[in-house]
């Protein structure tokens, strides 16, 4: 496949394939950390395990508890333009 000489909406479907496969990767190589504490050292780097913790606000419940109109006077919203991709037909695929 030549990266060179396809069209940008192709090369970025590839890029996004990659994109998942590296990530399937990761999470295989991560569970294989998480399950195997004596063998978190490698030649180049060091794994180590850490914990984060993150609060979340249940807006509906929260609207529901003190109205929904101060909850909406607080509200704030942005806006951010997507790329989405959908597999063409064959030129001779009968559509």
């Amino acid at each position: 496949m030549e990266e060179r000489n396809r069209h940008p909406v192709d090369r970025l479907a590839d890029v996004r394939q990659e994109i998942r496969r590296l990530e399937e990767e990761e999470q295989g190589l991560r569970s294989y950390l998480l399950e195997h504490p004596h063998d978190r050292i490698g030649l180049e780097h060091v794994a180590s395990i850490g914990e984060q913790r993150r609060s979340r606000v249940d807006i509906k419940a929260l609207a529901d508890e003190i109205g929904h109109s101060i909850v909406q006077r607080f509200t704030s919203y942005s806006s951010c333009l997507m790329v989405r991709l959908r597999e063409r037909l064959a030129p001779n695929g009968g559509g």
